[in-house]
């Protein structure tokens, strides 16, 4: 596995927060939670804060999960690969399929998402961004 400090989770569902962190601690992974795009540019802008991934639910109660990733590459020092997680979108949405040509996201997954989705996706994005 690749070495990862800390996997940013941002998602406006506490169940959901909930769920990724287990999976992500049972795995290995350090994890900050926050359930605003505020709160998470909050985070990223607090000395010394810095992660090697983020999962990024696409709607969130005070912004949309692209232009949360969009102000997150202007406003801070963050260049932590995106994984988008969403259960409005579809991979093959045009939305997702532009942010993951540009870059702005490095891979997708649809919610309801099973362990093996979400892992598969992270072990994915770190292999490549080595």
């Amino acid at each position: 596995m690749v070495a990862c400090l800390t996997v940013l989770v941002v998602d406006d569902e506490p169940d959901v927060r909930w769920a990724l962190e287990m999976i992500l601690r049972r795995n290995g992974f350090s994890v900050a939670t926050t359930g605003s795009g505020d709160e998470a540019l909050r985070w990223l802008g607090e000395t010394g804060r810095a992660c090697c991934l983020i999962l990024l639910d696409a709607k969130l109660g005070d912004i949309e999960g692209v232009e949360l990733a969009r102000r997150i590459r202007a406003h801070t020092s963050c260049a932590a690969p995106v994984i988008l997680v969403s259960g409005y979108f579809y991979k093959d949405d045009s939305l997702v399929q532009h942010n993951l040509k540009t870059g702005l996201i490095s891979a997708f997954v649809t919610k309801p998402f099973r362990h093996d989705d979400i892992l598969n996706a992270i072990h994915a994005v770190l292999s490549s961004s080595v």
